[in-house]
């Protein structure tokens, strides 16, 4: 009996080797409309160069925020990344498809049960003792045409596209954290400029106040001045406003409960001046690695081998059983020869008609990878696109830069020539407020302009897939040992776009 069991194992062991797997085999999709080239011009007068120099590297993509050269910034985003609430489900995401592939792969090998059994009957009125029993049942189907493997290889397929989605997931949440981060710091820096106008229009209208109590205004320009003061007073509770909804925001992003980063950005920063700071890459490179199009090409790899495991119901399915089994009057007696019987041996079943079932199935998942394909496509020209549009609107925010400084510092000298004729009575009051409107206004606009080109730098980066590096494309290797159909490379990406 040994040998016979002996035999059919190496046997069911060799089955597989020798079988074909049906089916078509996944081929890594071709970008051929990658351009080798931005769209987007950004050289030009007073502009980074945008030679090897200033050329990205996936070290540089993996902690871009740290150009910005803020350590406050830098330890908020280190914190999302572990205590986000997203990025957390994004785990648990992992481990279920870990599970899954686990479960998935288990239908590879041979199944063994055991089972024990006591009873006593006879007739009615007399008892023929009581019975013991024991056994064990072993089973295997042999994939001979690759309908198991081709599950677990759309089940490896989907847990990979688990590890880069908690990767992408990860680069939304940085670019967050650093956009709402620096719109905090753009209104602190508001509520400064507003309150430093503010003193300003103040005295102005002390000094229209004490003329028109001399006689040498008249009460309107003191009214005027006091409205003007009043509007401006205005602006502050809205942006304090903005500002702690600001923070509460951020504060989610972290994990944290409302409140708890108050006290850690109550002192103001001035924005990094990065208006001359553009980064460039190659699309082939950059684009490629983003986790998004990773995600979105492992889940088109796993409907491609759903077509395969599909097709195998086509064909025959061979199994091996083997049963062992002793029934004895007493328990001492029951793995005695005599009491026991076994049988082993192949079996064979084949679906010869299911009314077109396996056919429609095969069409389903034949559909399913051609949408899963067509998806493939979508995800890598919508990279494109936020590429191009982050470079176009950082490069023309730049120039707008440029004009808006210009702007405010004309605007700062107006308002002292018109407040120095005012006082010699040589300008009228509106023109006066009109000059301390301007100026005001155009110190808002670039604040507001230089936070505008901070974001679209960050969106730059999200857009070249940013924030994430090949550690962790990792998983576990603890919970990882028993995954037999992952090799020592196919938990993680390599150098180009994460395929294992």
């Amino acid at each position: 009996m040994n040998k016979i069991f002996s035999r059919l194992f190496v046997a069911a062991c060799a089955l597989p080797l020798f079988g074909c797997m049906v089916g078509p085999d996944f081929e890594k999709p071709e970008a051929e409309f990658l351009p080798e080239k931005w769209n987007t011009d950004v050289s030009g007068k007073n502009l980074t160069d945008g030679g090897e120099s200033n050329r990205l590297t996936q070290e540089d993509l993996a902690q871009w925020w740290k150009v910005f050269g803020d350590e406050t910034l830098t330890s908020l985003i280190d914190r999302a990344l572990e205590a986000n609430l997203d990025i957390m489900s994004a785990r648990t995401k992992i481990a279920q498809s870990r599970a899954n592939l686990g479960i998935t792969q288990s239908g590879f090998f041979p199944t063994l049960d055991l089972n024990g059994s006591f009873s006593e009957g006879g007739k009615l009125n007399v008892s023929s003792g009581p019975s013991y029993g024991a056994g064990a049942t072993a089973g295997w189907e042999i994939d001979i045409f690759g309908g198991t493997r081709r599950s677990i290889e759309a089940s490896v397929a989907s847990y990979r596209a688990a590890l880069a989605d908690k990767c992408a997931t990860q680069i939304s949440v940085a670019a967050e954290v650093a956009d709402t981060y620096f719109k905090y710091r753009t209104l602190q820096q508001e509520i400064i400029i507003t309150r430093s106008n503010l003193e300003t229009q103040t005295k102005t209208y002390e000094v229209t106040l004490t003329r028109s109590k001399a006689g040498l205004a008249a009460n309107l320009d003191a009214v005027r001045g006091a409205a003007q003061v009043q509007s401006t007073m205005a602006q502050i509770p809205s942006l304090e406003a903005d500002l702690e909804t600001t923070r509460h925001s951020l504060e989610l992003l972290l994990g944290l409960p409302t409140g708890a980063l108050k006290e850690e950005l109550a002192e103001p920063k001035d924005l990094p001046e990065l208006e001359n700071f553009i980064p460039l890459g190659v699309p082939a490179e950059l684009v490629r690695r983003r986790p998004d199009v990773m995600v979105a090409e492992y889940q088109y790899h796993s409907a491609f081998a759903g077509i395969g495991h599909a097709e195998a119901d086509f064909y025959p399915k061979f199994n091996i059983t083997g049963n062992i089994s002793y029934q004895a009057p007493k328990i001492g007696d029951m793995f005695e020869k005599q009491y026991g019987t076994w049988s082993a041996g192949p079996s064979v079943s084949w679906n010869i008609f299911q009314a077109g079932k396996t056919v429609y199935n095969v069409e389903l998942q034949e559909a399913v990878a051609e949408a899963a394909g067509i998806d493939w496509k979508s995800t890598v020209l919508t990279a494109l696109k936020e590429v191009e549009d982050a470079l176009i609107t950082a490069a023309k925010e730049r120039e707008r830069i440029a004009y808006i400084n210009l702007v405010v510092e004309n605007n700062k000298k107006a308002y002292q020539y018109s407040f120095n004729y005012y006082k010699e009575g040589g300008l009228e009051f509106i023109d006066l407020l009109d000059a301390q409107r301007s100026m005001l206004s155009a110190e808002q606009s670039q604040i507001q302009s230089r936070q505008l080109f901070i974001s679209h730098i960050i969106s730059l980066y999200k857009a070249l897939g940013g924030g994430w590096s090949l550690e962790d494309m990792k998983d576990d290797e603890s919970k990882t040992r028993w995954l037999f159909f992952l090799s020592d490379g196919e938990n993680r990406a390599d150098n180009n776009n994460g395929e294992g």
